[in-house]
């Protein structure tokens, strides 16, 4: 029996797109322009990893004003819901009862949020977050801990990512990744690395209707 891992922000809830505005407020406050276009590159860190990346390039910026001060615009602004065809695929998963688990390189407070604004908790047996592991994603730390947890094995389980860094993370894991890009497409040396690339997490459903009539 196979298992599935899913990443929340741009794979399970549709909330890549208000960190774009939300790091331009935040850099804005702080007399620094367009941050937003940094998020593509930080999809799937942590906040130790983002908040690295954003000191190296802006070095005198107040980090943890800057992270409070995103953080709270998008629960502010943010009108949490599902990605397209998740929570079809959510459905047809517990269903089956195929165990499942999110790993999240966002903070506790974001997970725990945007997981009730949906009322998603109920279908995972495992809730990661990014305060929950040492090494964010490229590191396989997170997926390799939530299956330790599940008490599965790597080679066993699908992922669902969105991000370059969590399609990395996934493939050094020993896991099959299925890609859904959000607001940018992988590159070609990451769609070497899918086991599939969807539009919507819908269509993965016929592809695990074969596979678990085969089992």
């Amino acid at each position: 029996m196979f298992s599935v891992i899913f990443d929340m922000d741009g794979t399970l809830i549709d909330s890549q797109r208000i960190c774009i505005p939300a790091w331009d407020w935040a850099g804005e406050k702080q007399g620094i322009c367009g941050m937003g276009k940094h998020i593509p590159a930080v999809c799937g860190m942590n906040k130790t990893s983002w908040s690295k990346y954003v000191l190296d390039i802006y070095p005198n910026i107040d980090i943890d004003r800057f992270n409070d001060e995103a953080r709270q615009y998008c629960i502010d602004n943010l009108d949490v819901k599902f990605m397209p065809g998740i929570e079809q695929l959510l459905t047809f998963l517990k269903k089956n009862n195929i165990k499942m688990a999110l790993a999240s390189g966002s903070s506790r407070q974001s997970v725990n949020h945007h997981l009730k604004a949906v009322d998603a908790e109920k279908y995972f047996e495992v809730i990661m977050s990014g305060e929950d592991v040492i090494r964010s994603k490229p590191d396989p730390e997170i997926f390799l801990k939530t299956a330790e947890l599940m008490g599965i094995q790597p080679k066993d389980c699908f992922v669902f990512e969105d991000s370059q860094n969590g399609v990395k993370a996934a493939n050094a894991a020993g896991m099959k990744c299925i890609g859904i890009p959000d607001i940018v497409d992988f590159p070609s040396n990451i769609e070497d690395l899918l086991f599939m690339k969807l539009k919507t997490a819908d269509e993965i459903i016929p592809v695990f209707t074969d596979l678990l009539n085969f089992l």
